[in-house]
């Protein structure tokens, strides 16, 4: 498997992109995306459909998460099959408030394991254990805004991990931000790398729905094993008192 196939109003990033946030959904409210995603290579490709990400908020800066795909992995020589994606489940802590601090930092630790089912056995999931620990760092400046994460994957079987991730977003209308990203992932001893680039949207058309969508591709040819397309298309449904 790759090292981004276990990736993803307007918020500091997180869905439809790769490199997460700072933000929280706030104090006993819900944000639910559910999504489609496409990562596409030169010799396979896996779709997640649907993607459902659910995330809760205790107190304004703790967020909880469970997230679980569908996913259909298609190989040229190999064909199709599908099955149960891994769930994960995580605990962001915002420790650092712009508002208050002049900068929001935040730790985000995860935790993906293999449901009971035959999609490890089958090839369509990294058989065990994955334990991701990762670190956010956000700024605004007027309608612009920054974000940047860096982490570090900690796999039961194959190689570790490091990640990172930058984004720049820029608010075009009160309920609507367009964003650039460039996100990297690299195994433990840096001799697999990936990075890739990607354009994205994040669109609230009211209170409680909005549209998330992006698009991208590695910074190499077509003809390797990197990325040579990347697609987000989700909705994104809030709810709380």
């Amino acid at each position: 498997m790759s090292l981004l196939i276990a990736f993803t109003g307007p918020a500091l990033a997180g869905p439809p992109l790769l490199t997460d946030d700072t933000g929280t959904p706030g104090d006993k409210h819900w944000e639910i995306n559910v999504a489609y995603t496409l990562d596409k290579r030169h010799a396979e490709a896996t779709h997640q459909t649907p993607v459902l990400d659910i995330n809760y908020g205790v107190g304004e800066a703790v967020q909880l998460k469970y997230e679980a795909p569908w996913i259909i992995f298609h190989e040229s020589e190999g064909g199709t099959k599908s099955g149960l994606g891994n769930s994960l489940v995580g605990v962001k802590w915002r420790f650092l408030d712009e508002k208050r601090d002049g900068v929001s930092v935040s730790v985000y630790p995860q935790y993906e394991f293999n449901n009971p089912t035959s999609s490890a056995d089958r090839g369509i999931v990294e058989e065990g254990t994955v334990l991701r620990l990762p670190v956010e760092v956000s700024k605004k400046w007027g309608l612009f805004w920054s974000n940047a994460e860096v982490g570090y994957g900690v796999h039961q079987h194959g190689d570790d991990e490091w990640v990172y991730g930058v984004i720049v977003g820029y608010d075009l209308h009160d309920n609507l931000t367009l964003l650039v990203e460039i996100h990297g992932g690299s195994a433990k001893e840096f001799r697999k790398h990936e990075v890739v680039f990607n354009l994205g949207t994040q669109w609230d058309f009211s209170k409680r729905y909005g549209l998330l969508a992006s698009a991208g591709r590695s910074f190499r040819s077509a003809a390797t094993d990197d990325p040579n397309l990347l697609l987000y298309l989700g909705v994104q449904i809030r709810l709380g008192e």
